[in-house]
């Protein structure tokens, strides 16, 4: 954003200009329209806008903004990455290129962090501190770092085949990921330099956590695998000395996501207490199963706010009918796939074709021809716009059909319906979609 006053150039998130300190214009967040300070509707579309900041003058006579909001108490995920063999790099590599290295890696890290609603908190040379959960809060903030964590990696593979390639280097991160109580909101520095900071031994922790870690790999505190542990494969690493930690800290190294479709899932087995209150609507959940295996289809809306017990009426619901539920498909929607609309529709296919990572294309193709024969459906018609979906390269198995994206959209909607139909002629179906 551009300073009227001085034309020097500013974050979009600042409210004063970190040159000369004048008010810069509210940009509504609705269109996108920059207003000129002190309204309070937009100009573009009429929105409502919020107050602006009242100057306040400094002894040099230069406006200066309020004072910023008093820093809170919360809990906080503070993620650490850091590139490993900066030191050598730089004495390998020419000034100029490697300011292009370290800028492709931290823009790298930033594509990755704001995918998962992640906070850049600081940029320290070669290292990144990352918060979660501060600005902005989520339920699942523990999950998105150690998410955000294995991303980083994967991107540096792609950074690899492009800037590590054409300057012949390598690179490879280590990431150390703390959960804990902070106090956060502190501006601190002025300009460039400054940062919202948090207070805590949270930040301390994750930086020591990252020492620990090998190249390219994630290690997290207890407290972060305490809320998000059940859904990555995690090896315990034991009790570790931390330098500046009072007692050795049992640390985890994250090899992966598990098979767990939810944090519900993840978590159900061994953290559920007893419902109690609910049995009304369970009651109207299986009268409505009973209808729908007499051959009438029953949908039913289950809403309500956060954490009021959603995913917990559907597991015991569930678990009502283990004896008798064949069929079943689960949809769970991720707020880190938003941009694909059939993502639950393909995670769901993954699971129940029970896909292995380290299945090729032939045979997963094998699997899913399977499947679609013994439900008695035309797997010549069927397979190609489901491998199409799961993105299966079938080769001389099935050519692609010249169709464009609605008519393969349609080919794809056509077959799923088709399998759901297939199932349901043999046994009654529940089918789940979440979120």
């Amino acid at each position: 954003m551009q300073c009227p006053r001085c034309k020097v150039e500013n974050a979009d998130d600042r409210r004063f200009c970190a040159e000369c300190g004048a008010p810069l214009p509210i940009i509504c967040p609705d269109c996108g329209f920059a207003n000129q300070p002190g309204v309070n509707f937009c100009g573009g579309c009429g929105a409502a806008l919020a107050p602006a900041p009242t100057e306040v003058a400094k002894p040099d006579g230069k406006p200066a903004p309020q004072a910023a909001a008093e820093a809170d108490r919360r809990q906080l995920t503070v993620m650490f990455c850091d590139l490993v063999g900066s030191t050598a790099l730089s004495g390998k590599l020419d000034p100029e290129d490697l300011r292009e290295v370290i800028h492709a890696y931290q823009e790298t890290c930033a594509g990755v962090v704001a995918r998962f609603g992640g906070f850049i908190a600081k940029y320290m040379g070669d290292g990144i501190l990352v918060y979660f959960g501060y600005p902005q809060a989520h339920e699942d903030d523990a999950e998105r770092a150690v998410r955000a964590g294995l991303g980083i990696i994967e991107a540096m593979g792609e950074a690899n085949a492009g800037i590590g390639k054409q300057k012949e280097v390598t690179l490879a991160v280590r990431v150390g990921v703390a959960t804990g109580l902070v106090v956060a909101g502190d501006s601190i520095g002025e300009g460039a330099s400054e940062e919202k900071a948090v207070v805590g031994e949270t930040p301390n922790l994750a930086a020591r956590l990252q020492g620990l870690a090998e190249p390219n790999t994630v290690v997290i505190a207890p407290s972060t695998h305490r809320l998000a542990g059940g859904l990555f494969v995690c090896d315990d690493l034991g009790p570790q000395p931390l330098k500046g930690i009072s007692d050795p800290v049992r640390a985890y190294r994250v090899r992966e996501a598990s098979d767990a479709p939810s944090r519900f899932e993840a978590t159900a087995e061994r953290r559920l207490t007893p419902l109690v209150g609910r049995e009304e609507e369970i009651g109207l959940l299986l009268k409505r199963w009973d209808q729908a295996k007499d051959g009438d289809g029953q949908v039913v809306l289950l809403s309500g706010e956060a954490g009021v017990g959603k995913s917990r009426i559907l597991w015991s619901f569930r678990e009502r009918l283990e004896d008798e539920l064949r069929n079943r498909v689960l949809y769970y929607c991720s707020p880190y796939h938003q941009n694909s609309a059939f993502y639950p529709a393909i995670d769901q296919l993954e699971r129940g074709l029970r896909f292995k990572k380290d299945d090729g294309a032939a045979k997963k193709l094998d699997k899913l021809e399977a499947v679609l024969g013994g439900l008695g459906l035309p797997v010549p018609e069927i397979a190609p716009p489901l491998a199409s979906l799961l993105s299966l390269p079938a080769g001389d198995r099935y050519p692609p059909p010249p169709l464009g994206a609605e008519e393969m959209k349609k080919k794809i909607l056509e077959a799923l319906v088709a399998v759901f139909e297939a199932m349901a002629s043999r046994d009654p179906v529940l089918m789940v979609v979440e979120d």
